[in-house]
């Protein structure tokens, strides 16, 4: 804590835990205001109780889903960036009014295929080979796809990493879909900004997507761009595409396992560290694990924390941070599971 915050108010301290090093002596104070969820407060509110068909959604629901409802400030892809991200190359870039078919069956493949290489090349070309479809250029660009997707951080990056800990694959397709909606910013601040208000098994409006891709292109979203996001919001297990109803808002199995190994990856890569409750809640990645509320986030660092995974949990009037006790490296070398 800050010497200026002592004798302020009551401090509830977790009992600090077997750690190799102390975080920092302070954290960083975030000044500017935090009303991006201010929409659908009550609606997050309510325990991620699914709805069920003969509940009525209320009136912050209604008010989302109407045709001239804003979705909030700025939505385009660039006005969200993603600061975990590493920069793609100019090679990697696609048109940012075009969506592929996600590969995620390929992408677990791919980290299977990637333990033991060093060198992205290297998976690329192993992809082309392993890859089962007929055409040889399909295959390239399939390849070309895994890589931004799921290994923008590198080849031994979080995916790879979280493979050879845990040989998981529930924990690993976690990891993926959170990769994939940190490289396809399209998908990605649909999921954060357009899903994450609403009630697990709403009824969902045609209009409501091309409503979002419209303000984020600027104009008129290609039809092709619509039926893919759809289509990739169902396999990443956000739509439920059956019902003849609709499109329905699905209910994600979060894995704890998996979001704390994403959480040390963006706060606490190299080591112990004091992170507000604030600075968590801004990055979008526990809404891409489909977390629905803040309260939610606060359950899981705190079952961690008691848990013995964290250093410190503290509540000091209006300051809530987290210390952090190992690496990512050191969290993977122990197995981790919540």
């Amino acid at each position: 804590m800050r010497g200026r915050a002592g004798g302020i108010g009551r401090i509830w301290k977790h009992a600090a835990v077997d750690c190799r090093a102390k975080a920092g002596s302070s954290a960083t104070r975030l000044t500017d205001g935090f009303a991006q969820e201010k929409r659908a407060v009550a609606a997050k509110q309510r325990n991620e109780i699914p709805m069920m068909n003969n509940e009525k959604p209320d009136r912050d629901q209604l008010l989302l889903l109407e045709e001239k409802s804003p979705y909030g400030a700025d939505r385009s892809p660039r006005a969200n960036p993603r600061p975990i991200a590493k920069p793609v190359s100019a090679s990697g870039r696609r048109d940012r009014k075009s969506i592929q078919d996600v590969l995620l069956p390929e992408g677990l493949a791919a980290v299977k295929l990637a333990v033991g290489l060093n060198k992205a090349e290297e998976l690329q070309n192993k992809l082309e080979h392993e890859l089962g479809q007929n055409s040889a250029e399909t295959r390239r660009r399939y390849a070309q796809s895994i890589l931004l997707w799921f290994f923008w951080d590198g080849i031994d990056g979080l995916a790879r990493q979280t493979w050879q800990a845990y040989q998981d694959e529930q924990i690993e397709t976690s990891i993926l879909r959170y990769m994939y909606l940190a490289a396809e910013p399209l998908v990605g601040n649909c999921v954060a900004q357009c899903l994450f208000p609403l009630e697990d098994g709403m009824l969902i409006p045609p209009t409501y997507f091309e409503r979002y891709l419209r303000d984020a292109l600027g104009e008129e979203p290609p039809p092709k761009t619509l039926k893919r996001l759809k289509m990739n919001l169902a396999k990443l297990g956000f739509l439920d595409r059956s019902s003849a109803q609709g499109d329905r808002l699905n209910r994600i199995n979060v894995d704890k396992t998996a979001f704390l190994c994403v959480f040390h990856s963006i706060f606490a890569p190299a080591g112990a560290r004091t992170v507000e409750l604030t600075h968590i809640l801004k990055n979008p990645f526990w809404k891409y694990m489909g977390i629905k509320s803040e309260h939610a986030v606060r359950l899981i660092l705190r079952e961690a924390d008691a848990s013995s995974l964290f250093g410190k949990y503290v509540v000091a009037d209006q300051l809530e941070q987290v210390t952090t006790c190992f690496s990512l490296s050191e969290l993977l070398n122990r197995k981790v599971k919540l």
